[in-house]
């Protein structure tokens, strides 16, 4: 008895044109074949059917009353073979799925609510999870724990999706009554204590890059903070310098009436990067939330 399993569908496809054309001929020319081969497909097929299927006349083909059976249900069933190929047409309004991303807290203030109104505007059901960067947010990306980590990328690892989004200018703040400010330059910079993200290490954080590279210092660290946006609210009246994007120093600037002072040395702008796990690379939803975040970025 022959099943799926040991049957091949591509028969199927001929006995289709078969019982359309009721001719050998014929249906070996919509299948784009030869008539010899049509021929051969026939004989498997009765093979396959334990049936003759067609019955040759003076009109051509004559198919049997097993062949007729068969063709009630044919077309339905390669119908929805071919389904299982198609795309479904992608519609933003029609998701409804739960989407973590881990960033830092000036990016999901500066950079992130346009994105989030163009997403509730197209796809209402996408409830979005954000979380703050921490120590083990790769990890977490790495066991399917977060969707998308937005940030520099430092310490992402190279199998890890990248796209860049854009970049933020890196620069020192500080009270506007600060000490430094009347002899503003590299000696003096390292002179005072400085404020540092708790989750760089010296190897990533470029402030300290420098200073081990060309033997400033030693860096004097006077606070460390997990929060790149708290850290323009505890400088003021303090010998504090922080070093931090342009959009958290506005801030500050705004807020608190601190200095903003270009960081005295070479150093690159901070990369803004959506990092995601190769698992997501080709998953729909993943897709479109990422180009929709590139152009709301960009």
């Amino acid at each position: 008895m022959h099943n799926i399993n040991n049957v091949d569908l591509n028969l199927l496809k001929s006995l289709q044109a078969l019982l359309a054309e009721r001719h050998v001929g014929k249906a070996a020319v919509s299948m784009n074949i030869s008539q010899s081969a049509m021929s051969h497909t026939l004989a498997r097929l009765r093979i396959t059917f334990d049936d003759p299927l067609f019955v040759r006349t003076s009109k051509g083909l004559e198919p049997t009353a097993r062949a007729l059976e068969i063709s009630e249900k044919l077309s339905s069933v390669l119908i929805d073979i071919n389904h299982l190929f198609d795309s479904e047409a992608f519609n933003p309004s029609n998701i409804h799925t739960r989407f973590r991303i881990q960033t830092h807290d000036f990016i999901s203030s500066a950079h992130l609510p346009v994105l989030f109104t163009e997403i509730r505007s197209k796809a209402p059901g996408i409830v979005f999870d954000i979380q703050m960067m921490t120590e083990s947010s790769y990890s977490q990306l790495d066991h399917g724990e977060t969707d998308l980590i937005i940030s520099a990328g430092l310490q992402a690892k190279s199998r890890f999706m990248q796209r860049g989004l854009g970049e933020e200018e890196l620069v020192c703040l500080l009270d506007e009554n600060h000490p430094a400010l009347e002899h503003w330059g590299i000696d003096t910079l390292y002179r005072y204590p400085h404020i540092k993200l708790s989750i760089l290490d010296d190897r990533d954080d470029p402030i300290s890059r420098y200073a081990k590279k060309h033997n400033v210092g030693p860096r004097i660290i006077g606070m460390t903070t997990q929060s790149l946006q708290l850290q323009p609210h505890i400088i003021a009246g303090t010998e504090l310098i922080a070093f931090v994007p342009r959009s958290v120093a506005d801030i500050g600037v705004k807020l608190f009436d601190l200095t903003i002072k270009p960081i005295p040395f070479d150093i690159p702008p901070l990369p803004i990067k959506a990092i995601w796990h190769e698992r997501s690379q080709h998953n729909p939803v993943h897709q479109w939330i990422r180009n929709t975040l590139a152009d709301s970025l960009g």
